[in-house]
């Protein structure tokens, strides 16, 4: 299974984004984007159903880090078909 790295960078920082694109362009393990969120997806309070899983799917708090750093890098695995 291939890993490859996904840099987001806040918009806040568009400077950080132009540089670290420019720096790893060509890069086929490495992508660079803008963070695409705008606001909290969940709006409207609802009640939700108990929570079945086993562990949580995110191990990293990205939302964090970004406000803190101004950019997360996670990894991905790819399949290889």
């Amino acid at each position: 299974m291939a890993k490859k790295e996904l840099w987001i960078i806040a918009r806040r920082v568009p400077v950080t984004y132009n540089t670290v694109k420019q720096q790893f362009a060509g890069r086929a393990d490495m992508d660079v984007i803008l963070d695409r969120r705008r606001a909290q997806r969940r709006r409207a309070a609802r009640p939700t159903e108990a929570d079945r899983r086993v562990r949580e799917r995110r191990s990293l708090n990205v939302e964090g880090v970004l406000k803190q750093l101004g950019w997360v890098i996670v990894e991905r695995h790819l399949d290889e078909s």
